[in-house]
């Protein structure tokens, strides 16, 4: 591992923060690292009875169109990761998860971020209240079977690695390719 030399923080802002390091590697190079530092957050997979994966549709500026995404958002400093992935699906999707279940984590680009990312299996719903944060808008909510939805991701229109690794875990571990659900 290489030796932190120094640490300055060039951005702090209300949904995350930018380092800037300096490292020396055991040869006596030195270099620069950028650091985007957002927090960690989950994904949930809700899926219905009738084995539908529950999307959301929502405007994203970054990439500068509608994207099509499992519920989602960042994890709080009081939560643990299985209590904001609850409360992210009531908020974005109107429901709440009788069962959830940890699938898998990740980091989103261990490149330039320390983000990790939390998966959750929702299952068993009930009736609960939708309600967005303060510049959050979603769309619309989309249900598509979990066949289709594999369909999808051999033709590559998911387009959101979580997505993919989310459906992806799912479908081999527990779907079975239609044996189990």
């Amino acid at each position: 591992m290489a030796k932190l030399l120094s640490e300055e923080l060039k951005y702090d802002g209300p949904r995350f923060k930018v380092f800037q390091r300096r490292y020396e590697r055991e040869d006596g190079l030195k270099y620069i690292r950028d650091s985007v530092e957002p927090g960690n957050a989950v994904v949930i997979l809700p899926i219905t009875d009738k084995n539908e994966v529950i999307f959301v549709k929502q405007e994203r500026e970054a990439i500068g169109k509608i994207a099509l995404e499992l519920p989602a958002g960042m994890i709080d400093a009081d939560e643990l990761p299985e209590q904001a992935a609850k409360r992210e699906l009531e908020e974005e999707v109107g429901i709440k998860a009788n069962k959830i279940e940890y699938l898998t984590e990740f980091y989103s680009s261990c490149g330039y971020t320390n983000e990790k990312l939390y998966v959750f299996l929702a299952k068993d719903f009930e009736k609960g209240k939708q309600h967005f944060d303060g510049t959050e808008e979603i769309l619309n909510i989309i249900k598509i079977p979990i066949e289709e939805c594999m369909k999808k991701l051999e033709n590559n229109e998911f387009e959101h690695a979580q997505m993919q690794i989310a459906i992806y875990t799912y479908y081999y571990r527990y779907y079975n390719g239609g044996k189990n659900g």
